[in-house]
């Protein structure tokens, strides 16, 4: 007779399953019949809460085993678009924890639809692919993210040399130290930066109110100035906030995963006969301790950074594929690029199915970036779309005149004038981008220490 683990992974999703759906049925039963008379009611943080994470944390139970019926492919799919859906449903909500949600809802959501993607046919004897419940996979977001490929045949010794395998306690110190270091350093820069930014607001120029596609548009027809030089400076000094949040998120992850790693999957001893607490618990199976462990050497030592000195870029190809937000770049070309060019194949030209699946992974981006917006501030302007699909063209057109160069065929002179190209290209359809946010992103939100001494400095002046 098996003994019952409390710590088993279903358990650890199915009571706090049990606890949110038995909490969201008392609040139902006993509140007034009035709270439901307008759609969408008004909820308390915590039943709005459980009803948030109600279709996640079904979703999770129902995958820990195959996908073996059509029935249980579309039960998932339905707990997935609920699941996204709930956030645009209470858009522009103002309960402390509606901006969470949204983001939660945004990176999840994706994951659901990527893992169903991954599994919709897993009863095909074509895919011999070990099956990894949701739960497993939650956590890893870059499948192919290692600095130098391990399989390539042009690697060399000394770029071997770089894939650390087996890490030291040592190595393993010394990430963790490194990593700390630069949260502190980039948390500095991040505090100079947001004070000086809102000092910059009280003589900064309002965003205008016309969305960016119109007012270029009436460039080209009235030759009205869509932007200015001190407007562009102003939203770069913003990005750089953005940007530095992003950055920080990430070391900040890494450096959890490294403690995690430290604490339970590196051992001192050379001959460790007993057996890992994660595995004495239920928690996980031999080869999925071996497996999570191999994936965090992978990210906490070999993986490319969130970003790679996007500003140094000469291609959108270059910038895209290469430098700029990797942490999404396989969602991107699963959910956009593969199935937009698969599906053209057939009927048009490999040429002209690859820029159409560009299209198509720059319109999953651009669908992102809306819901966003449409989740936070219950706005909806198109310019988000307009950003993504203009430079989606721009990627296309770029490599019809340009062609494709490997980086050690360009030349310093060549990589100098297309780098200055991209710049001038970027800037102008920058304030798309950014401008959404920026018209209803309140400054004193910024979440730093010294941003409220500054605002309270700035408001008394």
């Amino acid at each position: 007779m098996s003994q019952f683990n409390i710590f088993a992974k279903s358990n650890l999703v199915y009571i706090p399953l049990s606890i949110t759906i038995a909490h969201t049925l008392n609040f139902i039963i006993n509140s007034p019949l009035s709270t439901w008379q307008k759609f969408p009611p008004e909820l308390p943080n915590s039943v709005y809460s459980s009803i948030f994470f109600t279709p996640m944390l079904l979703f999770i139970s129902l995958t820990f085993e195959p996908i073996r019926t059509k029935k249980r492919f579309y039960v998932l799919l339905s707990l997935a678009l609920l699941f996204v859906s709930i956030p645009l449903i209470y858009r522009g909500n103002k309960l402390p924890l509606h901006n969470i949600f949204v983001i939660i809802a945004l990176n999840y959501g994706i994951k659901m639809f990527l893992f169903l993607k991954f599994h919709r046919t897993y009863n095909n004897s074509k895919n011999s692919k070990e099956f990894k419940s949701y739960l497993w996979s939650i956590f890893n977001w870059r499948f192919d993210s290692y600095i130098i490929p391990p399989n390539s045949e042009n690697t060399s010794e000394k770029e071997k040399s770089l894939i650390i395998k087996s890490p030291t306690t040592s190595q393993i110190n010394k990430k963790l130290f490194k990593c700390l270091i630069i949260i502190i350093a980039k948390w500095l820069i991040l505090e100079f930066t947001s004070s000086t930014y809102i000092i910059s607001t009280k003589w900064a120029a309002e965003i205008p109110e016309k969305v960016f596609q119109v007012r270029l548009l009436e460039f080209f027809t009235k030759g009205i100035t869509p932007i200015t030089i001190p407007s562009i400076l102003h939203m770069l000094h913003f990005f750089a906030i953005v940007y530095l949040r992003f950055s920080i998120n990430y070391h900040v992850v890494g450096f959890i995963i490294a403690i995690i790693f430290r604490l339970f999957f590196h051992s001192t001893l050379e001959k460790n006969q007993y057996k890992p607490i994660l595995i004495q618990y239920g928690l996980l199976t031999p080869t999925e301790y071996v497996s999570l462990k191999e994936w965090m050497i992978s990210f906490i030592f070999n993986t490319k950074f969130l970003f790679s000195e996007p500003w140094m870029a000469s291609s959108p190809r270059d910038f895209w594929s290469t430098r700029w937000q990797l942490f999404l770049n396989e969602t991107f070309k699963e959910l956009g690029f593969l199935p937009v060019r698969n599906l053209l194949i057939p009927f048009v030209p490999r040429k002209i199915a690859n820029m159409m699946g560009v299209l198509g992974a720059f319109a999953i981006s651009s669908l992102l970036h809306e819901y966003l917006i449409i989740g936070n501030y219950n706005i909806w302007t198109g310019e988000q779309t307009f950003f993504f699909m203009i430079h989606g063209v721009i990627f296309i057109l770029w490599e019809v005149i340009f062609g494709y160069e490997k980086k050690n065929e360009i030349t310093m002179v060549k990589r100098f004038l297309k780098w200055g190209l991209l710049l001038v290209i970027n800037l102008l359809v920058f304030p798309a981008f950014i401008e959404p946010t920026l018209r209803n992103y309140k400054v004193s939100s910024i979440p730093t220490f010294t941003t409220v001494y500054i605002q309270r400095f700035i408001n008394n002046l």
